[in-house]
């Protein structure tokens, strides 16, 4: 065949080939990429459906209604659904595998989707899929009207309204309707963010969003190109409330361990407008002047991680709370946490704290930390330095040093610590001085000297405590007291009246935990009270506990005149009487044995005790016995009713008292409304029998929180009315005296003196 005619052919073959490609091509893509789309996706665990693939002929392959979900329940949740993708392929790279950017432009419109990780141990994507997108990031790229939620355990973000173009050619946008993030420690809402962004070496910039008034992010930027190998950075420089933030963040997970990687440092951040922006109630003022952090490793392997942090604040506010600077600077390596140095200074006080400890490789290593470590503290104002940590302005004044060095090894105590102070107010109480020093070695803490003076009141003690095991502890305790109403909460002196000082002495020797105590309070003009007490009380035991806990108590008070002491009470209760007794007490509180009696002679009661009874006089006998006690008399006078009556008293178990008592002389109920508790009783004189007569009274609670209740039992044999009442009446009445200023009294009538009586009927006539 001629060579022309050769040509000819070859020329035809070639044009037919290229008309069947162009016819084919289509066709071909589409399906080609269908297929590679599938088999990729099964690959990392994924299900993708596709509606319909448009591939013309050099133009970009648009992919319509796409959706992406993952078919694994042990693998990261996804579920991507998109209205419209549009690749603009680029064939000459793909088809020669030559290195370079397989897509030229990235359209999708309509992204919603949801990504989950409960569980951080679930399979994420592989190192090829990784690899593969990577490979896919083209070189420019447009989002549009993206609702997104990805969540990584209690970590939320939320993403609604979302725009994005980004091109190495020329700077795009960046907007979103809303974004929220919630995380255990963050919960922020951002709206209507506007701002430009940048693609440039697989590098996504995005430059100038005002996130919230005092918060401007000027760039932050996400650096795929090691996306194969599993490692992403993010860098981001913020304007924060008057100052800077910059940062980087850099995280590789393909290593189970070393993957995190967090530098940043921040200056001159205003603490009023962060606590102004966040919208605290309470405002901060002060100065974030410096601050530096480092982390390197996963908080999932504290062991391996390494940190830092130094960080200054200055003229720090917070409601009636200053300090003029803090200073704190703290590294971990090596499992080595070292502090060094924590320095606040607040006017004229100063306290430094400085030491190294081992990062506990258990939880139950937290118990017994492995410490060492220096304080030096010269406090002037006691006062002001409390009010910094959250005690009330007054409680706390004087001058305070404190010097000592601290160290725990192996779980062995060493160290030692002196306190002196003068000029001092704890808890609202006066104290002139105070020294103490403290000895710590291997396990226990010995109590060298401990002395506190108050004007003529002193306490001197010493001891020592084991730290581990039952925490045992011994000493000795002497203290001698001038006036015990000065620390008696429960004695308060009327108004503009002075008391006649109660002195007390109390000693007390203390051996593997269990008390051994005697003391004496002198009353003015009455006999000394003595008492002894024997108990064994352990560090951490409550009351429940103590209740339970053998004991043996003595008290002896021959005459207490309670006339030269009615001051001590306020309300004043007794104007005038002789309280004597004795009474020993042994086994439990809960399940007391007492024995002794107490007597009151000639009691005269003021007007003003305390509004719960009428009674101006009372004289009465207990004797105790065991488990029971018997009211032998009470005999009690009003201004016109001489009451007299007799009792006993069941105290088993204290948390179920029963007290009976009867009336020697008939007593009734006058009460003229019904009430549903009393707060008040009054003793009335009853003319006229026309209420019941009352058998007994009954009085139930407990020592210690229970309610209280009294019940009266009438008279079976009383009529009612003139009708008689075979099966008796009872009605029983909650307790609430002192409660409320609403009186709701049980009036109980008794028959009158006879003189009572005569100018009764005389102002009838």
């Amino acid at each position: 065949m001629p060579f022309k005619n050769r040509l000819f052919l070859f020329s035809l073959l070639v044009l037919l080939a290229a008309l069947l490609a162009i016819a084919l091509a289509p066709f071909a893509v589409a399906n080609g990429l269908r297929l590679w789309i599938s088999w990729r996706s099964r690959q990392e665990g994924l299900d993708v459906s596709i509606d319909k693939i448009d591939a013309p002929f050099l133009h970009p392959v648009v992919i319509r209604s796409l959706h992406v979900k993952s078919i694994r329940t042990d693998a990261l949740h996804i579920d991507l659904m998109v209205t419209q993708v549009q690749v603009d392929l680029n064939f000459s790279r793909i088809l020669s595998r030559r290195r370079g950017r397989a897509i030229r432009n990235l359209s999708i419109e309509d992204l919603h989707g949801e990504i989950r990780c409960e569980n951080p141990n679930v399979r994420g994507i592989t190192k090829s899929g990784w690899g593969t997108l990577q490979k896919l990031l083209p070189q420019q790229c447009s989002l549009r009207s993206s609702e997104m939620r990805v969540q990584n355990g209690p970590t939320l973000i939320l993403l609604r309204n979302g725009t994005l173009s980004a091109s190495e050619i020329e700077a795009g946008r960046f907007s979103a309707g809303e974004l929220m993030i919630a995380s255990p420690w963050l919960r922020q809402t951002f709206s209507q963010l506007r701002g430009a962004s940048r693609w440039d070496a697989n590098r996504l910039t995005l430059a100038g969003l005002t996130l919230a008034r005092g918060l401007d992010l000027e760039s932050v930027s996400v650096d795929f190109s090691r996306l194969g190998s599993q490692q992403v950075r993010l860098e981001f420089d913020a304007d924060v409330f008057g100052g800077k933030i910059r940062g980087n963040v850099a995280h590789e997970w393909h290593s189970s361990r070393y993957n995190w990687n967090v530098a940043g440092a921040a200056t001159d951040i205003s603490l009023a407008q962060t606590s102004e922006a966040i919208g605290l109630t309470d405002r901060f003022g002060g100065l974030i002047r410096a601050s530096n952090f480092t982390v390197r490793g996963n908080l999932a392997h504290p062991a391996d991680v390494t940190a830092s942090l130094w960080t200054e604040v200055t003229g720090l506010t917070w409601r009636n709370r200053t300090a003029e600077a803090i200073m704190l600077g703290a590294s971990l390596y090596n499992q080595q946490i070292q502090l060094q140095q924590l320095y606040i200074k607040q006017k004229t006080n100063q306290l430094t704290l400085s030491g190294q400890a081992s990062f506990p490789a258990k939880s139950s290593d937290w118990l017994s930390p492995d410490f060492r470590g220096d304080i030096s503290a010269t406090i002037n104002n006691l006062g002001d330095f409390t009010t910094l940590f959250g005690a009330k302005s007054g409680d706390f004044a004087g001058k305070l040093i404190i010097e000592g060095a601290l160290n725990t090894r192996a779980r062995q105590l060493g160290g030692n610590l002196t306190v002196e102070g003068a000029a001092l107010t704890l808890f609202k109480t006066a104290i002139d001085s105070l020294s103490a020093k403290l000895k710590l070695q291997g396990t226990e803490l010995a109590i060298e000297q401990f002395n506190l003076k108050r004007k003529n009141d002193s306490l001197n003690a010493e001891g020592k405590i084991e730290m581990s095991g039952a925490h045992n502890y011994s000493g000795a305790l002497d203290t001698r007291v001038d006036n015990l109403v000065d620390y008696l909460s429960g004695f308060r002196a009327s108004a503009g009246k002075s008391t006649r000082p109660i002195a007390a002495e109390v000693q007390a020797t203390i051996t593997s935990n269990r008390w051994d105590a005697c003391g004496v309070i002198h009353v003015p003009e009455s006999s000394p009270i003595s008492f002894t007490a024997n108990f064994p009380l352990r560090i951490g035991t409550g009351w429940s506990a103590f209740q339970l806990s053998p004991l043996n108590v003595t008290l002896d008070f021959p005459s207490i005149f309670l006339g030269k002491m009615r001051q001590v009470f306020h309300p004043e209760i007794f104007q005038d009487g002789i309280l004597s007794g004795s009474i020993s007490l042994s086994q439990t509180l809960q399940h007391p044995r007492i024995v002794g009696d107490v007597q009151l002679v000639n009691g005269r009661l003021s007007d003003s005790s305390g509004g719960w009874f009428n009674l101006t006089e009372a004289s009465s006998r207990i004797v105790f016995e065991s488990d029971r006690a018997s009211l032998e008399f009470f005999n009690a006078a009003t201004k016109d009713v001489d009451l007299l009556v007799r009792g006993e008293i069941d105290f088993q178990d204290t948390s179920e008292i029963t007290i009976r008592i009867a009336g020697a002389t008939p007593i009734f109920d006058l009460t003229p409304h019904l009430i549903d508790c009393v707060n008040k009783i009054e003793i009335a004189p009853a003319a006229l029998p026309l209420a019941p007569a009352i058998r007994e009274l009954e009085v139930r609670g407990g020592l210690v929180q229970s309610p209280w209740t009294i019940s009266l039992h009438e008279d079976s044999s009383t009529p009612l009315f003139g009708v008689s009442n075979p099966a008796g009446l009872a009605r029983n009445f909650p307790l609430c005296l002192g409660t409320g200023p609403e009186e709701k009294k049980l009036v109980l009538g008794a028959s009158p003196r006879p003189e009572a009586a005569a100018k009764r009927q005389k102002k009838q006539r």
